[in-house]
């Protein structure tokens, strides 16, 4: 690959971080053409997109925006970046390694941050933007429910006690 396309790369990969949100970089090996098909195509869905850069690249791309890894990158890496949700496409990411055990995190990035593997973990762990917004959306909906049915409650026992007392008078 001559040295202007290496350049490019570098660039498009730097711009593509400081883009998302999130990203993360992972070991795929192990996994078939489709398995890599179809964890793209997830991803997709969830606001992200997975790119393999060799690994020099992305310690270069790494190093433009200020962050050095602490060892070198070995084997086959991934870069996922989360654009719309900053754990999302991560966690479609960690299904596929619960259930194959073949995909492992080497690293993350979150706000200019390198996350490492057991901080990337933790992160995991954070709820999703969608599940956020519908706890949200439950801790909004669920006092006004309770005061609706308190008011109606005494309205109902009123009416009950009205209906009690014109049945005792007959």
């Amino acid at each position: 690959m001559p040295a202007t396309k290496k350049i490019e790369k570098v660039s498009q990969v730097v711009e593509n971080l400081k883009n998302s949100k999130s990203v993360a970089l992972v070991q795929y090996q192990g996994l078939s053409a489709n398995d890599i098909a179809e964890l793209r195509a997830k991803i997709k869905e969830t606001g992200g997109s997975m790119e393999v850069v060799k690994n020099t690249l992305i310690t270069k791309a790494l190093k433009e925006i200020g962050i050095n890894l602490p060892e070198t990158l070995v084997g086959p890496t991934s870069l996922t970046y989360c654009y719309d949700d900053e754990v999302g496409p991560l966690k479609e990411i960690d299904k596929i390694n619960k259930a194959k055990e073949i995909t492992s995190f080497k690293y993350g990035v979150y706000e200019g941050k390198l996350l490492l593997q057991d901080e990337l973990t933790s992160f995991l762990n954070l709820p999703s933007k969608s599940t956020l917004y519908a706890q949200l959306v439950g801790g909004l909906v669920n006092p006004l429910q309770r005061l609706m049915y308190v008011f109606k409650f005494n309205q109902t026992q009123l009416v009950l006690t009205l209906k009690a007392i014109s049945e005792k008078s007959n």
